[in-house]
Order: C-alpha cells, then sequence, then structure tokens
C-alpha cells in the first residue's frame, strides 16, 4: 500500500487545539485584575509626563510647570518661557486626562516621608492646583509624590511617581501590602 503525503491538520486535530485554548483561557482570563493594569498604566503615564517635562525644561532652557487638577483627573502642563511661574498669554499649555477609572488618591504610607493624594514639601499652588515646577537646570521645585489608583478601595492598586528635588528624576512606586516597591517602567 502506497503512503499518501497529507498537508494541514485534520478536523479533529483542530477542534482539540481549539477546546484546549478555550479551557486555558477560561481558566486565565478570572485572574487578570483589569484595576491593577490601568493603575501601572497610569504609573507609566504620570512618569513620562514628568520626564517629558524635565527634558523639555533642559532642552528648551526655560522652567516646565506640572498643574494638577484632582477633581477633573488631569494634569497641565505649561512651558513658562518668560519663568514667571504662572501661565502666561501665548505659552505653550497642554492637559493630560488620567487612564479612564483612575483616581487620585491618598497614599496607604508615606513614601521617603512624602505622604497625601497629591503632596509636594514645599507646595506651589499655581491657579488653584498644586503644583511643582522643572527648572531649566534640571532640578524639580520641591520633593513631591502623586498617588493614583484605579480601585480606591484597594490599597494593593496604588501607585505613586516621587519627584526628587535636586534631580528632577520622576520614580514609579507599586504598594506591596506593606511598602512601597520600586516599579520599573
Amino acid at each position: 500500500m502506497q503512503m499518501s503525503r497529507r498537508s494541514g491538520f485534520s478536523l479533529i486535530e483542530l477542534i482539540t487545539t481549539l477546546s484546549l485554548m478555550a479551557i486555558m483561557s477560561a481558566v486565565a482570563f478570572p485572574r487578570m485584575d483589569m484595576g491593577r493594569l490601568r493603575s501601572d498604566a497610569a504609573l507609566r503615564q504620570l512618569t513620562m509626563l514628568c520626564i517629558q517635562a524635565q527634558r523639555t525644561a533642559l532642552m528648551k532652557q526655560h522652567n516646565v510647570i506640572l498643574s494638577v487638577d484632582q477633581v477633573n483627573g488631569r494634569i497641565r502642563m505649561v512651558q513658562d518661557r518668560n519663568n514667571s511661574g504662572t501661565y502666561d498669554a501665548g505659552e505653550a499649555m497642554s492637559w493630560m486626562a488620567l487612564e479612564p477609572g483612575v483616581r487620585f488618591v491618598v497614599a496607604p504610607a508615606p513614601l521617603d516621608g512624602v505622604s497625601g493624594t497629591v503632596s509636594f514639601v514645599r507646595p506651589r499652588v499655581i491657579e488653584t492646583y498644586q503644583s511643582v515646577i522643572f527648572r531649566r537646570n534640571g532640578a524639580a521645585s520641591s520633593d513631591g509624590l502623586i498617588t493614583v489608583s484605579a480601585k480606591p478601595t484597594d490599597a494593593s492598586a496604588s501607585r505613586a511617581v516621587f519627584i526628587t528635588q535636586s534631580t528632577g528624576r520622576a520614580d514609579g512606586y507599586r504598594w506591596h501590602g506593606t511598602a512601597w516597591v520600586r516599579a520599573g517602567i
């Protein structure tokens, strides 16, 4: 008897493979915590905005102001071309909204001695918004903390961006039950 060459998969093989994939998906999907994933996305977004503000200040050689609008869940970035410490007509300004479902929340514990929702050691209030200024030398106007979460009642979904005054560096952190753990962005 002559052996025939077959190409492709039989119907039974395809159905078996699809069934196994469906079973694995059904087991894995409920374990995904969408709140924590949204919190992580917001953390990356906030960290990148702070990095962008610092780089813009260094490249353009003028201050950049980040102001936090806690009520509406957004952050304003102003390129303060005349270094006046406020937004003036003609200066570039943009708003960035937080990820859908993400809110500013109170930190479950202090981070480097700073606690709260949006807290700066040397607070600046510009047009009623808590603000931090990234200076043209790369430094920030204050050490500060911005805390967000997609699940405000679950502390384990808390994420924070800590801004270091001397370097203007923005680092992301996750709450890990009893302590803040640095998050690799």
